[in-house]
Formats: C-alpha cells, sequence, structure tokens
C-alpha cells in the first residue's frame, strides 16, 4: 500500500501542476491529528503528507485522505474501533470518530493505527482540571471587525490552555490566533485574550475576514492541555505550514510512533456562546 501511495503521490506531483519552491529531500509519512476530550468521542484525522513548499489544490488533497485503515482507541477500562466518517466542512473530510467510548478526565488513552504493513501508536492523557470562564466580551477593531475576547480564571497554575473560536451556525471549532498560553506565565488571576478567527482550509470564500462582525452569535472553547500536548502543539505553529498537517519539515514529528508523526491529546474544555454586541 505504501507503493500505492508513492505512486499516486508523483503523479499528482508530475500532472497536477505543483510548484516546488525549494529543493529539500523528501520522506513521505503518515500524518496523524488525534484528539480525544473529557465526554466527548475521540477524533482521529489521518492523511499522507506533501513535501513542504508544494502549491496543491483542493480536487489534489482528496488524494492524501487515507481511509482504509483501522483506528483503535483504548484504556485499561475499554476499546473501539472508530468508525470513517464525511464531513465536508473540514478536511480531511474523511476521517475516524468514535460512538460508544468517551474521554474520562485523568485517564490513559492510547491509539493504534494499522494501515497494511504500516502501524502506528501513541499515548495521551485527559487533564483533570476543566477550565473556567469568566465572561466573553468583545473588541470593537472598526465598522465591521470585532475580536471575542475571553476571561479566563487564571486559579490552576499547571494548566495549559488552546483556544478555539466558530460561529453558533458551524460543527467545527477552529484555533485562533494567538493559539494559547501556559497559566504559570501569567500572573492575573482572570486572564484576558483577544481572539482572531481562523477559518477551515475548504472555505472558499473570496474575502475571509480574519475578524468578525457586530451581531455574530460566536462560540469560544477554553481547552486544558498535558504540559507534553501544549509543548507540541506550540512545535508545530512554528513550523509555518501551509496545509496544516500535510506540510510537517524534517524538524518536527509529534508523539506518534512508527512511520507516522502527527499529535494525538487529550483535552478537558469549557465553552461559552456570547453574541458580539
Amino acid at each position: 500500500m505504501r507503493k500505492v501511495f508513492l505512486l499516486i503521490l508523483g503523479t499528482v506531483a508530475l500532472s497536477s501542476c505543483i510548484k516546488e519552491v525549494e529543493e529539500e529531500v523528501f520522506a513521505p509519512k503518515f500524518v496523524v491529528e488525534g484528539v480525544i476530550e473529557e465526554s466527548g468521542y475521540p477524533v482521529v484525522k489521518l492523511t499522507h503528507n506533501i513535501p513542504k513548499g508544494y502549491i496543491i489544490n483542493k480536487e489534489q488533497l482528496e488524494n492524501l485522505i487515507v481511509r482504509w485503515a483501522t483506528v483503535k482507541v483504548y484504556s485499561d477500562a475499554e476499546e473501539e474501533i472508530l468508525t470513517l466518517v464525511r464531513d465536508d466542512e473540514v478536511f480531511p473530510y474523511f476521517f475516524y470518530k468514535g460512538r460508544t467510548l468517551k474521554g474520562v478526565a485523568g485517564r490513559k488513552y492510547k491509539l493504534e493505527v494499522k494501515y497494511g504493513d504500516v502501524v502506528l501508536h501513541s499515548e495521551t492523557e485527559i487533564p483533570v482540571y476543566k477550565p473556567e470562564i469568566d465572561s466573553v466580551g468583545y473588541r470593537l477593531l472598526s465598522e465591521d471587525k470585532v475580536q471575542a475576547v475571553v476571561f479566563v480564571k487564571n486559579i490552576e497554575k499547571t494548566a495549559h490552555y488552546r483556544l478555539y473560536t466558530k460561529l453558533d451556525t458551524q460543527r467545527n471549532f477552529y484555533t485562533t490566533s494567538p493559539r494559547g498560553f501556559k497559566a504559570v506565565d501569567r500572573s492575573e488571576s482572570s486572564y484576558s485574550v483577544a481572539l482572531m478567527r481562523n477559518l477551515s482550509l475548504l472555505d472558499t470564500t473570496a474575502y475571509k475576514s480574519r475578524y468578525y462582525s457586530i451581531g455574530n452569535k460566536v462560540d469560544v472553547k477554553v481547552s486544558n492541555v498535558s504540559e507534553m500536548s501544549y509543548s507540541l502543539w506550540t512545535n508545530y505553529t512554528q513550523q509555518g505550514l501551509q496545509f496544516s498537517f500535510l506540510n510537517y519539515s524534517s524538524n518536527f514529528r509529534g508523539n506518534i510512533e512508527g512511520d507516522g508523526i502527527g499529535i494525538w491529546y487529550g483535552a478537558n474544555s469549557a465553552v461559552v456562546r456570547r453574541v458580539l454586541r
């Protein structure tokens, strides 16, 4: 199956006007992006990567999605083989999701991915502490530019926070800029963060604003992740990637064991909704 992938990648590169920006040695790998949240089902996205600097269009991305893997999540108490599902709002729009196993705070979860002769493993833990959100306000930058502002109670110094927003009409959260902070680095008892708006990779809107508008109903999610997971995400954001997890450079591996790269992490999250007006 690895030969099939290499043939697909070679065909895409040669016949689809993909432009290489810089020369580098490229070793194709499986790429994993997986999360299990407290009281939530595990979600695992599985793709092949492409060389950093390649330009590829939306239609060609489908060739990189790994659809026929066996993905298992398990703990000492239970296990589940995840189901392949589709969501056209996100990439990859085919991914693997649990239906019975739900995350429990403080519990460790292992991930196993099998695809032909390739086997990948990882392990993570869901933090016990759930973030406490004081409130959500907004910052009016101009007539048509609004930033959501979240106030997080900074009372648990071992917490490592990642931040997300979405419109209430969207199913999926998107990471924001800044993407998070370490509680120990902040002295305030209630720390405020102004959140930029990120959009889906597949969003075809002509004008993609990084801001919200007055009257938007916005959901804000604050997640507590482990110190290791926070470090992995910090390293990931420093890669300067064009297509999320697809263009990993050789400088990043993540916490995936085997012939793969990526992140498998646990999160304990709090969500609030606010109308920006």
